[in-house]
């Protein structure tokens, strides 16, 4: 065993630092450093207590020692949790706390975070965020880990009072109707932009999600049999700061689709299209693993909030109702129902995990719809 001790500045504190042995997962060097001790017996005092805790405890307990803040409690958790859900799961949770947790958590010496402090924060959250819930079970979850390191011996996020939430947004009008989808798709048209006219046509009559059609290979499409396959996802890595294609989050949301005419038509006039592009400026996109939809010039993935832009580019030049690009599902949803179709097949199009989000749609179509009759009649009525 090999021990180094030295006086730090001034000769008034003594650090050492120590190896222990050699970590049998990972095959390195266990060591640590501790420092501020006033005398060497004090240090030395404190390197027969590591030996003792390691020998019987293993490096888990003796290394837990070096964390005190929050921050350090959070970077030991993350470091297991993302080895435990998906890649975008661990990027969001990262980014939750980034911009959430860490400004009021971060520096803070975890034995410092009580109930009061817990209360305070999560009483900003619920206050300022519709996420607050989250956020207070993602710090509640970083805590119950400190638990099992035997950093602290309570969490204190257990026992706050929870707040009202802030109400949902109210998005039961972000959808067309079946003229206004159509004088969307005519503005598109206008346009004369294959890509757009291609990706807005493809969402509104195949209720896929932006992600899933951004994440499309033309290997996907079988013109043949006008059918597309549903089977991965795309979205931005905020940590790796790139696009990642993965695999989708449910199992219902693996489905094959069936086309209609019209939009396999337009889907093989966009990828004649894509290919002249292309050849113009020498990359070759002649193979069935290329994307659907790319970068203009470098033919690189699409970020997400890519759409969004071209969303709102075209709202700019032909004013009309304003839908998220997320509208386009919720209108194939709400425009199937029109058209007759059951609860089950439209929650099968769709890929919901469960009938909720569907019946959710359902019922604001049914309440509409009821709306209408009601016009109806007044309408009939004024001719008497």
């Amino acid at each position: 065993m090999r021990v180094l001790i030295k006086p730090q500045k001034e000769l008034i504190f003594y650090k050492f630092n120590l190896y222990l042995g050699m970590d049998p997962v990972t095959n390195k060097k266990i060591t640590t450093t501790r420092r501020g001790f006033k005398t060497s017996s004090e240090a030395k005092a404190a390197i027969r207590k590591l030996q003792t805790e390691f020998a019987e405890k293993g490096w888990k307990s003796s290394n837990s020692t070096d964390i005190k803040t929050f921050q350090q409690l959070f970077d030991a958790w993350f470091e297991n949790y993302q080895l435990s859900v998906k890649q975008s799961t661990a990027t969001d949770t990262w980014w939750v706390y980034k911009r959430y947790i860490k400004p009021r958590f971060g520096k803070v010496n975890i034995q410092l975070i009580n109930v009061v402090f817990c209360q305070k924060a999560v009483n900003y959250w619920y206050k300022n965020y519709r996420e607050g819930r989250h956020i207070k079970n993602t710090v509640s979850q970083i805590l119950r880990y400190g638990i099992s390191l035997e950093i602290i011996k309570d969490n204190p996020m257990s026992k706050v009072t929870l707040p009202r939430p802030l109400p949902k947004r109210d998005n039961k009008d972000n959808f067309y109707s079946g003229k206004e989808l159509s004088y969307f798709l005519g503005c598109l048209d206008d346009l004369g932009d294959l890509r757009y006219i291609s990706f807005f046509h493809l969402l509104a009559y195949t209720g896929v999600r932006k992600s899933e059609a951004l994440s499309l290979q033309w290997k996907d499409f079988n013109f043949k049999n006008n059918t597309l396959s549903i089977s991965k996802t795309l979205y931005y890595d905020a940590r790796l700061k790139k696009v990642i294609v993965q695999t989708p989050k449910t199992k219902t949301s693996n489905r094959t689709l069936d086309l209609d005419p019209k939009t396999a038509e337009i889907m093989q006039a966009w990828r004649a299209d894509q290919q002249k592009r292309f050849i113009k400026i020498g990359v070759n996109v002649f193979n069935s693993k290329q994307y659907v939809f790319t970068q203009d010039n470098s033919n690189k993935l699409l970020v997400p909030n890519s759409v969004n832009d071209w969303l709102r580019w075209i709202y700019k030049k032909y004013p009309q109702k304003k839908i998220t690009v997320h509208g386009f599902r919720h209108t194939h949803a709400s425009l199937l129902f029109e058209a007759g179709a059951t609860i089950k097949e439209v929650q099968e199009r769709l890929g919901h995990s469960n009938s909720k989000t569907t019946l959710d749609i359902y019922t604001h179509v049914v309440k509409e719809k009821k709306k209408e009759t009601a016009l109806k009649f007044a309408q009939f009525m004024d001719n008497f």
